[in-house]
């Protein structure tokens, strides 16, 4: 089956666009080491296993949840997240996002709505991806932040786009899909990430389509 009738086609960018795995691995250890240093024994296998478990529950900041499932000490909670850092320049591109990229731009306009820290175009840019980009809005740039309506709603707007001829591409039901498909949007689903582990609970939470891959993604759009 194939999408009709889309003008744009919008992108998540962590664990859609752009792999986390390693800047995740690389933070994992920075929370065992963490948790050491309060006294409370840990492994990698364990603080992933908490992440897993925060995303199938749906948690906003899987980090806060994660640590919450490790420590119970409101003071260890703070230590622990006032500690790690995210090494954002870990990620790197899927090796499938310049392929799809190239596909979809001949026939679509283009756009990011992403969760991102300052810097979401000049990320992009170094990626590679910046090209193929009509529009990028990130959170810290615009003052919004998903899964609120509200950027969603101003992407449409910049783009001069109904919400019928636009499609959300995302690997999280709560930040991405959900939102996406109460104003009407198409969904595509990418099941990356810690986010695989989530579970539609209601048919608004089922997206459109649902792929293992950034490369099926052109067998629906193309």
């Amino acid at each position: 089956m194939k999408l009709s009738g889309i003008r744009w086609v919008f992108f998540d960018i962590g664990e859609t666009l752009v792999g986390e795995e390693k800047a995740i691995k690389d933070r994992i250890q920075q929370m065992v080491q963490a948790f050491e240093e309060r006294g409370i024994q840990t492994s990698a296998a364990g603080v992933e296993r908490a992440f897993e478990e925060a995303s199938a529950e749906f948690a906003p900041r899987l980090i806060v949840r994660a640590v919450e499932k490790i420590a119970s000490s409101p003071d260890d909670r703070h230590f622990v997240l006032s500690t790690v850092k995210y090494p954002k320049d870990l990620e790197e591109p899927h090796p499938e996002a310049h392929e799809l990229l190239s596909a979809l731009a001949p026939r679509y306009n283009i756009g990011v709505i992403a969760n991102q820290a300052p810097g979401t175009q000049a990320r992009l840019g170094k990626y590679g991806l910046a090209p193929f980009m009509s529009l990028c809005l990130g959170s810290a740039e615009v003052g919004l932040a998903k899964p609120d309506p509200a950027i969603f709603k101003l992407a449409l707007r910049q783009a001069q786009c109904e919400p019928h001829e636009a499609v959300m591409i995302g690997d999280r039901i709560d930040h991405d899909i959900r939102p996406a498909k109460s104003l009407g949007w198409k969904t595509i689903r990418v099941l990356q990430g810690f986010a695989r582990l989530q579970t539609p609970r209601n048919r608004e939470e089922e997206a459109d389509f649902t792929v293992a891959s950034l490369s099926e993604i052109i067998e629906i759009l193309c």
